[in-house]
């Protein structure tokens, strides 16, 4: 398993700004329009809306942009696997007071695991033991 050094965030981002870079993740290089395009029915933001989020985003180092003719073309700076982790060690360290295993055993304690869901991470517990 190799160990990532995710990027140095500040720290996470807001509710929609995290569910505009699902988006852009699912989407990879994109516009304004698509982004507002891919957003739920239910979620009616408007373009100006999702264009200043999305300046944020770049501001805070996730998104970089180009422009193309009229619209803007943007990309993830960060992808979802080292945003995550950046994420778990954020909340390890401000809610979990810098401890891994009371976040993981919190998560255990509070989650309806099944059988294979247990045995998946019984298995990657025994290849971590097996390399530290």
């Amino acid at each position: 398993m190799t160990k990532r050094n995710p990027p140095k965030l500040e720290k996470p981002l807001t509710e929609v700004e995290l569910e505009l870079m699902h988006l852009v993740w699912n989407l990879g290089e994109c516009t304004v329009k698509e982004v507002q395009t891919a957003l739920s029915a239910d979620r009616n933001l408007a373009y100006t809306s999702v264009a200043t989020i999305m300046k944020i985003l770049e501001q805070k180092g996730v998104l970089a942009s180009s422009k193309s003719d009229r619209a803007h073309t943007y990309r993830p700076l960060i992808s979802r696997a080292d945003y995550e982790a950046a994420s778990l060690k954020h909340l390890a360290q401000n809610l979990f007071q810098g401890s891994p295993s009371s976040m993981v055993m919190r998560l255990l304690d509070e989650s309806k695991l099944s059988a294979d869901e247990l045995r998946a991470i019984r298995k990657l517990v025994d290849e971590r033991m097996k390399h530290d």
